[in-house]
């Protein structure tokens, strides 16, 4: 479940505020102080990237007031990006090999205990963040890595609806966002597996 739009704009706004340190900062991650009401997730380049995308596709009988806000707080983010595109370019570099082993960690949980597949509308937010941070990198980096732990996912996948909520469709379509879009198949574990789990 998505936060409501006032929690995330208010995430959103304290993280711009924090975004000048930050990026001099050696952070991948970093806490924001005080944190939010409703929402304590760390500043990180992925977390602000998902976030505009969110706030990009709010609904249109937002209230007014709430709209300028918005429409304010991600024009600043636009400029940011537009002024500090070197630090945030090294600040993807740094954070995606970070969202890679999350990722990987997820997966590889996957196929050692098929009930964590409930937990895949939360974990799939890493291989979205994967590929935006892709995108400020402007290069295909670690792209085989991507490559190899999609097709493990492909073969788990069943295509089917959108794991998200459905206002943010627009901002991830499916021919590229393909992994938002479906359920998780897992393969039954062999029994030899199913007994030594059962010694635990």
């Amino acid at each position: 479940m998505a936060p409501a739009p006032d929690v995330q704009l208010a995430w959103f706004s304290t993280a711009l505020e924090e975004l000048s340190g930050f990026l001099l900062s050696s952070d991948v991650f970093r806490p924001l102080h005080p944190p939010p009401p409703g929402k304590t997730q760390d500043l990180s380049l992925g977390g602000l990237l998902l976030a505009a995308d969110a706030l990009s596709t709010l609904p249109d009988d937002l209230a007014r007031e709430l709209r300028t806000r918005t429409d304010q707080a991600l024009r600043l983010w636009e400029t940011e990006r537009a002024s500090k595109a070197a630090a945030i370019e090294a600040k993807a570099g740094a954070e995606l090999p970070h969202r890679l082993n999350l990722w990987r960690a997820y997966l590889q949980d996957l196929a050692e205990k098929p009930n964590e597949a409930a937990a895949y509308p939360t974990e799939v937010r890493h291989r979205v963040i994967i590929e935006r941070l892709q995108e400020v990198l402007e290069s295909r980096s670690a792209r085989a890595e991507v490559d190899r732990l999609d097709a493990t996912l492909r073969a788990w996948l069943l295509p089917g609806r959108f794991v998200w909520e459905d206002n943010l469709q627009s901002s991830y379509p499916p021919a590229r966002f393909w992994y938002l879009y479906g359920r998780l198949a897992l393969p039954p574990l062999p029994s030899s597996a199913k007994r030594e789990r059962g010694k635990g």
